[in-house]
């Protein structure tokens, strides 16, 4: 965010954005709790706005562990060569779900500042231009 142009702002838009900025307030602990209990589901994405990559995570996890399950019960059912392909399939999905959750757990805060920073300066550009609109 630049700071130049949070300069150029009156003290009335910085109180609007002040204000603005409560609706996109994000908590990273929040966003813990939901990656921990809820990360194979995508709730942590979706609570952040990033709905593509929580429908990505619910569908690992879904098709994951549908698949291990479903491996499971053609196991006890009979059939080993079914049953390997669709534990592999799980596997593959829980495998590519857990990377993609040990990477969120490194970066999550950093995505809740990325996206209150992105909120802010577009929040910012628009205060900005309706006090120009004004001043013409």
């Amino acid at each position: 965010m630049s700071v130049e142009k949070k300069n150029q702002l009156s003290d009335k838009q910085l109180s609007i954005l002040e204000s603005e900025m409560k609706k996109y307030g994000k908590s990273v602990g929040v966003a813990y709790l939901l990656l921990i209990f809820l990360g194979t589901l995508g709730i942590h994405k979706f609570y952040l706005g990033k709905a593509l990559w929580g429908t990505v995570y619910l569908l690992l996890g879904i098709i994951g562990l549908g698949s291990w399950f479903a491996g499971s019960l053609v196991a006890f059912g009979g059939i080993p060569e079914l049953a390997g392909s669709l534990g592999a399939i799980g596997s593959l999905c829980l495998g590519i779900l857990s990377i993609l959750i040990l990477i969120d757990l490194f970066t999550l805060p950093r995505q809740v500042r990325k996206i209150y920073e992105k909120a802010e300066e577009k929040i910012i550009n628009e205060l900005l231009l309706s006090q120009k609109s004004q001043e013409s």
